[in-house]
C-alpha cells in the first residue's frame, strides 16, 4: 500500500505542471464568472455581459499563463464568433468575419514586413556587420562601449525583434565581458543596459513592438490619420532619451576598475543559416532603405504602409534571401497575439461594454492625470504579463475613458507597455540577460522602478507637446 501511495505521489509530482495549469484555467474561469455576475448591471445587453466575461477571462489567462499567450488570443477570436451574441453554439455572431479578419488586418502585414526585414538582416549577417561598424566609433572606453551597445541595440530593436536583437548583442558582448572580472560592476551594467535598450528601443517605430501596432490599429479604426512617420515623431525621441537616461544611471551606479576593453565581434548568428554573399547583403540594404523610405513618406505618395510592407516579403522570397526553412523562425505566435488583441478591442467596442465601463468608473477631468494613470497602469500590468496582452486590454478601455483623445491615450499606453523592466520575466530581453548567469533578480529593480515611474511620465510629456 505504501509503495502504491509513493508511486502515485511521484506520478502526481511528475504531472504537476499540467495539473497546475488545468487548476489555474479552472480557477480563472470560475473567477471570471463570479466577477462578471458581480459587475454586470441590468442596463447591460447580453452581448455586453458576454464581452465582460471575455475581457476578465482573457486577462486572467494572460496573467496566470495557464495557457500560452497566443492560445488566449485564439480563444478570444473563437469566443467572439460563437458566444458574444449568445451562448447557444448554433448561433454564430453576425460579425464573425470581422473578428476573424484581424488575422489579415493591415497591422499584421506591417508586422510581417518588419519581421522579413529583420530575418533578411540576420541571415545575411548584416546586423552584425552594422553593429561592428558602428561600435568602432565608440572607442575602447568601457562606458563608451556600453553607450554604443545600447544605442545600436535600440536602433536595431526599432526594426527587428527585441528578442533577436538582445540575443545577438549578448553573443557580441560575451567575448568583451570575458576580459573583465566576473564580479566587476561593469558586467551587470552591460547586460542590464542592453536588455533595457532593446525594450525601450522598440518604442521608436510601429513595427518595433506589438503594442505599438495594436495602438495604431485602434487609432486608425477611429478614422484618425496617423501613420508610420507620425509614430516615429513621438517614439524615436522617447526611445533615445530613455536610452541616454538609463546609460547615465548605469554609469553612475556601476563603477568599473577597467580603463579600456578590446572590441571583438563574431561573424555569424548561431542557429541561423547564413547567406553572407555580397549580392544578398546588397539586396537587403536596398530593400531596407526603400521600404523604410516609403514608410516614412507615406503621406506624400499615398501608398498605404501595409502595402509597402509587401516589398521585403516579395523581394526576399523571390531573390532567395529568405527561404522556406526561414519562415518557420518568424514569430507567428506574436502575430496571433496581436490579432487576438485587435479582436478583443472590437468585441469591447461593438457590444457597448466600453461605454458601461466608462460610466461605472470615476474619471478625472484632468487629461494629464488620466494619461499618467493609464501609462502607469500599463507599466504595472506589463511587468506581470505580456505587454502585448496588457495593451490589448487597456487601449480599448483607455479609448473609452477618453473618447475625444483616442490618439493620445492609445499612443501613451502603447509606448508605456515598453517601460516594464522590473522583473526578469517582464520582457524577453530581460529573460535573455538573466539567463547569462551574470545577473540576479534584484539587479533589475533599480531600472525597473526608475523606468516604470519615469517612462510613462516622459511619454505623456512628449505626446502632449507634439499633439
Amino acid at each position: 500500500m505504501a509503495d502504491s501511495r509513493f508511486a502515485a505521489l511521484r506520478f502526481l509530482q511528475k504531472k504537476w505542471p499540467l495539473i497546475q495549469k488545468v487548476s489555474f484555467f479552472l480557477a480563472v474561469t470560475l473567477l471570471a464568472l463570479f466577477l462578471t455576475q458581480l459587475l454586470r448591471s441590468e442596463a447591460m445587453s447580453t452581448s455586453a455581459v458576454n464581452a465582460l466575461f471575455l475581457l476578465l477571462f482573457a486577462a486572467g489567462l494572460w496573467i496566470s499563463e495557464a495557457i500560452p499567450p497566443f492560445a488566449v488570443s485564439i480563444l478570444v477570436i473563437g469566443y467572439s464568433m460563437y458566444f458574444l451574441d449568445s451562448i447557444d453554439l448554433t448561433v454564430v455572431s453576425e460579425d464573425w468575419e470581422r473578428y476573424v479578419s484581424t488575422w489579415s488586418s493591415p497591422i499584421i502585414w506591417i508586422l510581417i514586413g518588419g519581421f522579413f526585414l529583420a530575418m533578411g538582416a540576420q541571415v545575411t549577417a548584416f546586423d552584425r556587420k552594422f553593429s561592428s561598424f558602428v561600435l568602432r566609433y565608440f572607442g575602447n572606453k568601457p562606458y563608451n562601449i556600453l553607450l554604443g551597445c545600447m544605442l545600436v541595440t535600440a536602433v536595431l530593436s526599432m526594426f527587428m525583434s527585441n528578442t533577436a536583437t538582445t540575443a545577438m548583442m549578448v553573443a557580441i558582448l560575451t567575448p568583451i565581458i570575458q576580459q573583465v572580472d566576473r564580479k566587476d560592476p561593469l558586467v551587470k551594467a552591460v547586460f542590464l543596459g542592453v536588455a533595457a535598450a532593446a525594450t525601450v528601443g522598440g518604442m521608436g517605430t510601429v513595427i518595433g513592438s506589438p503594442p505599438n501596432a495594436i495602438a495604431l490599429g485602434i487609432i486608425q479604426s477611429q478614422g484618425l490619420s496617423f501613420g508610420f512617420s507620425q509614430w516615429m515623431l513621438v517614439g524615436v525621441p522617447v526611445a533615445f532619451i530613455s536610452v541616454l537616461a538609463i546609460w547615465l544611471v548605469l554609469k553612475n551606479h556601476y563603477k568599473t576598475q577597467y580603463d579600456h576593453l578590446e572590441l571583438q565581434v563574431s561573424a555569424a548568428t548561431p542557429g541561423i543559416s547564413q547567406r553572407t554573399q555580397n549580392r544578398y547583403r546588397i539586396i537587403v540594404v536596398a530593400t531596407f532603405t526603400l521600404t523604410v523610405g516609403l514608410w516614412l513618406t507615406s503621406t506624400l505618395h499615398s501608398i498605404p504602409v501595409a502595402v509597402v510592407s509587401f516589398l521585403p516579403i516579395v523581394s526576399f522570397t523571390v531573390t532567395g534571401v529568405v527561404r522556406a526553412e526561414d519562415l518557420r523562425l518568424l514569430p507567428w505566435d506574436t502575430l496571433i497575439l496581436v490579432a487576438g488583441g485587435l479582436t478583443l478591442g472590437m468585441a469591447i467596442s461593438d457590444t457597448g461594454l466600453a461605454t458601461h465601463i466608462v460610466s461605472g468608473i470615476p474619471i478625472f477631468n484632468n487629461l494629464v492625470v488620466m494619461l499618467l494613470i493609464m501609462g502607469w497602469l500599463t507599466t504595472f500590468l506589463s511587468n506581470i504579463m505580456s505587454n502585448t496582452a496588457a495593451a490589448s486590454i487597456l487601449i480599448p478601455v483607455g479609448s473609452s475613458f477618453l473618447p475625444d483623445h483616442t490618439l493620445l491615450v492609445s499612443v501613451v499606453i502603447g509606448l508605456s507597455a515598453s517601460t516594464a523592466l522590473f522583473l526578469p520575466i517582464s520582457t524577453p530581453p530581460n529573460a535573455i540577460a538573466f539567463s547569462t548567469g551574470y545577473l540576479k533578480q534584484s539587479d533589475f529593480r533599480l531600472l525597473g522602478i526608475l523606468v516604470g515611474l519615469g517612462g510613462p511620465l516622459l511619454v505623456a510629456l512628449v505626446v502632449l507637446l507634439l499633439y
